[in-house]
């Protein structure tokens, strides 16, 4: 009797152990599968005939085009065929696309994004005020305005900053260049009213001269 019970147990043993390395090898093959949507180059080197040069090039696809639609998508890059797709068909999965695709932007409603920009507005503001202190006070505060337009382009590059993400690059250089085109923006307003206050004192000093 003691032997039959030690026999199930066995038997019992043995079922769950095949359960277990079923789950294991199913649970492994989950995380092995590689997600063309958001893999990286070096993950994309795990599947059997891609390259580095195959795999930068199914990253460029993917910038390019916002992700790929589906599997098959993949015969449309140069150098991967079917039979490679069909090989690694089991190991690839389509992952939600991160990649916000870039518009070209409408210049007149940028510079009015550029205009309405907060930051723009307080160092603008700034920069009239000195330049209309400039003339009714006589003293000379064009070195300030323009150190003022300055200090507006670099909170503006701060700012632009506090967006980047190293892990999504792409995008962030995106959102960086939008805050850089807004930045320099005061630099150019500061600069241009201090010359014009310098080409108006020039004038207005020739004038009293004669």
């Amino acid at each position: 009797m003691i032997w039959n019970l030690t026999k199930n147990l066995r038997k019992k043993d043995t079922s769950i152990l095949k359960y277990i390395t079923l789950f294991l090898l199913t649970f492994s093959q989950l995380f092995a599968l590689v997600d063309i949507n958001n893999a990286t180059a070096e993950e994309l080197l795990e599947l059997n005939g891609i390259g580095k040069a195959k795999s930068q090039k199914i990253i460029n696809y993917r910038e390019k085009n916002s992700c790929f639609k589906s599997i098959d998508e993949l015969a449309d890059i140069d150098g991967i065929s079917k039979q490679i797709i069909l090989t690694n068909r089991a190991n690839l999965t389509l992952g939600s696309c991160k990649i916000v695709k870039v518009e070209d932007a409408n210049p007149n409603s940028s510079l009015k994004d550029v205009l309405l920009d907060p930051i723009n507005i307080i160092f603008v503001i700034i920069i009239f005020i000195l330049g209309f202190l400039d003339q009714k006070t006589g003293k000379d505060l064009k070195s300030q305005i323009v150190s003022v337009g300055v200090l507006g382009t670099f909170v503006g590059i701060f700012i632009g900053l506090q967006a980047f993400n190293p892990a999504d690059i792409t995008n962030s250089v995106n959102e960086i260049l939008v805050g850089l085109k807004t930045a320099f923006f005061t630099s150019i307003v500061g600069m241009s009213v201090s010359t014009i206050l310098s080409v108006y004192q020039e004038l207005k000093n020739k004038s009293e001269d004669e």
